[in-house]
């Protein structure tokens, strides 16, 4: 049990990471003609548009595409499969973009604001 809960944590990482990290890690998105991550996304969500505004630093207009309220709840939101990094392009090279981090970044700056 001790082992599950250490390896989430290591995936998950820091709730409270650097916005510097969540810009450069969306800066690392190519832009794909056909982004197989949306697909992959249960929720539908722009990722290649949110990631183009965060990587920018516009963390609101970044945020404003995270508006499916199945996204608000952090407490299990470490647990999902992530299948938008699994779809995302860059997972082929084995380094997805984190976007189920970045995601929560945007999410957790939106509740300090």
């Amino acid at each position: 049990m001790a082992r599950h809960i250490e390896k989430r944590s290591s995936k998950c990482q820091s709730l409270e990471s650097p916005i510097k990290f969540l810009i450069e890690e969306a800066s690392r998105c190519i832009q794909c003609n056909e982004p197989n991550c949306i697909s992959g996304c249960p929720y539908g969500v722009s990722i290649p548009a949110m990631l183009s505004f965060a990587s920018t630093g516009d963390l609101e207009r970044a945020m404003s595409l995270l508006s499916d309220p199945r996204l608000l709840d952090l407490s299990r939101s470490c647990l999902t499969e992530r299948p938008c990094e699994k779809s995302c392009t860059l997972a082929k090279k084995g380094k997805p973009i984190p976007i189920h981090q970045i995601e929560l970044s945007l999410l957790m700056e939106d509740k300090k604001v």
